[in-house]
C-alpha cells in the first residue's frame, strides 16, 4: 500500500522553494522559514500547503512589499518555461502558486506591481481567478482597465484568468455582488470574451453570466437576449451552459429565451418524507458526508418532485448561511416509493478561509420537496482526525 504523504513530505515543497530563493536573496533563512511552514501547517489540512508557503513567505523577504516582490517576480524569471504551455508542469505550479497567494494576500501595498505580477503568472497557468478578488474589491475600475488590455492579448491562458476573476460568486471566495452594483464593466469584458477561440475562455464566461443572471438579473438576460441573435453554435452553447440553473428551477425567461417551451409548473407535493438520516452527527472536516432517505407518494396520480438539500452552519463573525443544492427531479408514479442515498465528499457549503480554518461546528441539514422543507436534523463539524497510513 502507498503510504499517505506527512506533514514533513509537503513540506519539502517550501524547502525546495527556498533553497532556490536562497541563490536569489542570500539572507534567504531555508531553515527557519521550513520550520515556520511546517508550524503554520499543524492542525491545518494537506490541502493548505500552498497557503501556508504564501503566507510564511512574508515573514522571511524584506519588510518591503515591493522590495520582497521584486525577488519574488526574480525566482518566477528563473522557474517559468520560455514559452508558455496550456498547462503547467507539476513542478512549476508547485513553485510558483504560493507566490500568487503571497500576492493576493500582501499585494494591496503596490496595486500596480501586483497587477504585472498576476500577468506574468496567470500567463503560464500559476495563478486563479479568485486569487485577484481582493484587488477587485478594493478597485474595481483599476483591475476592469487592465482587463481591457489583457482580453486583448494573445496568449490565451492570460484572458483565460480574466474569464476565471470576473466571476461575481464562488464557493471559496468572497464574492463581488456586495461591492460592485454596476455589472456593466463585467458585461463589456465578456462581451469580447464570448468569441474567444478558446473554449476553456468560452466556459468561463458561461460561468460568469449564470452568477451575473442569479445576481443582476434584470442585466444578465438583456445581454443574453441580445447574444441569442448570433446563431452561432459556440454562443449558442453559452447560452445554454449559463442557463442551465434557471432552466432546473423553472425560470420562465430561461425557457422563452432558450425557445423550450412552457416552464413546467411543480405544485405542492402530495408526498411523506421518512428515514432521513446521517451517517454521522459528528463529521470531521474534509470527511465523506452520507446521508439516506426514502420518499413515499400519496397520490393515486403521477407527480413531479424536484428535491433540494440545504445545509446551513455558523461562520466565525456569527453570521448564519444557508446555502441550497439540487439533488433530482423526477416523476413519481401513483404512491410510489423511492429510496435515496448521497455521499458528499466534501461537504460543499463549509467554508475554507485564507488561514485555512473552516466553519466548524454546528450545522443543519434541510431537504426540500417542490420548495417545502419536509424535514432535517443538526449535525457538527470537528477538526480534521490525524489518519496515518498503515
Amino acid at each position: 500500500m502507498r503510504e499517505q504523504r506527512t506533514l514533513f513530505d509537503l513540506t519539502q515543497d517550501g524547502l525546495v522553494i527556498a533553497q532556490k530563493l536562497q541563490r536569489i536573496h542570500p539572507e534567504f533563512n531555508v531553515s527557519g522559514f521550513v520550520s515556520d511552514v511546517r508550524t503554520e501547517m499543524e492542525g491545518q489540512t494537506i490541502y493548505n500547503v500552498t497557503n501556508a508557503i504564501g503566507r510564511v513567505l512574508r515573514q522571511h523577504l524584506p519588510e518591503d512589499y515591493s522590495d520582497a516582490l521584486a525577488i519574488l517576480m526574480d525566482f518566477v524569471a528563473r522557474e517559468v518555461p520560455p514559452e508558455s504551455t496550456r498547462n503547467p508542469t507539476a513542478e512549476v505550479e508547485t513553485s510558483l502558486r504560493p507566490i500568487s497567494h503571497f500576492i493576493s494576500l500582501y499585494g494591496l501595498a503596490d496595486f500596480d506591481a501586483s497587477l504585472d505580477a498576476f500577468r506574468r503568472l496567470a500567463k503560464h497557468r500559476c495563478t486563479r481567478g479568485g486569487e485577484i478578488r481582493a484587488f477587485l474589491i478594493k478597485d474595481a475600475d483599476r483591475c476592469f482597465e487592465r482587463f481591457g488590455d489583457w482580453v486583448q492579448d494573445e496568449n490565451a491562458n492570460l484572458r483565460l484568468f480574466v474569464a476565471a476573476s470576473l466571476c461575481t460568486r464562488g464557493t471559496w471566495q468572497k464574492w463581488l455582488r456586495p461591492s460592485i452594483e454596476d455589472p456593466q464593466p463585467i458585461l463589456s469584458l465578456l462581451e469580447t470574451l464570448k468569441d474567444d477561440t478558446d473554449a476553456r475562455v468560452r466556459e468561463h464566461v458561461a460561468t460568469d453570466m449564470r452568477d451575473i443572471v442569479k445576481d443582476y438579473p434584470e442585466a444578465g438576460y438583456a445581454t443574453l437576449e441580445r447574444w441569442s441573435r448570433d446563431r452561432k453554435s459556440e454562443t449558442q452553447k453559452i447560452l445554454k451552459q449559463a442557463l442551465k440553473y434557471q432552466v432546473k428551477i423553472g425560470d420562465a425567461r430561461a425557457f422563452k429565451l432558450l425557445g423550450l417551451g412552457a416552464a413546467p409548473k411543480l405544485g405542492k407535493a402530495d408526498i411523506t418524507l421518512t428515514e432521513l438520516q446521517s451517517e454521522h452527527l459528528a463529521l470531521p472536516i474534509n470527511d465523506a458526508f452520507r446521508f439516506s432517505f426514502s420518499l413515499q407518494s400519496k397520490s393515486d396520480a403521477e407527480q413531479t418532485i424536484l428535491t433540494y438539500y440545504a445545509v446551513a452552519y455558523k461562520r466565525p463573525t456569527g453570521h448564519i448561511t444557508r446555502k441550497r443544492y439540487r439533488l433530482s427531479q423526477r416523476k413519481l408514479k401513483p404512491r410510489q416509493r423511492v429510496d435515496y442515498e448521497k455521499s458528499l465528499f466534501p461537504l460543499p457549503s463549509l467554508k475554507q478561509y485564507d488561514d485555512g480554518k473552516a466553519c466548524l461546528g454546528w450545522h443543519r441539514f434541510e431537504l426540500e420537496i417542490n420548495g417545502d422543507v419536509l424535514g432535517g436534523f443538526d449535525f457538527e463539524v470537528t477538526a480534521p482526525t490525524d489518519k496515518k497510513a498503515n
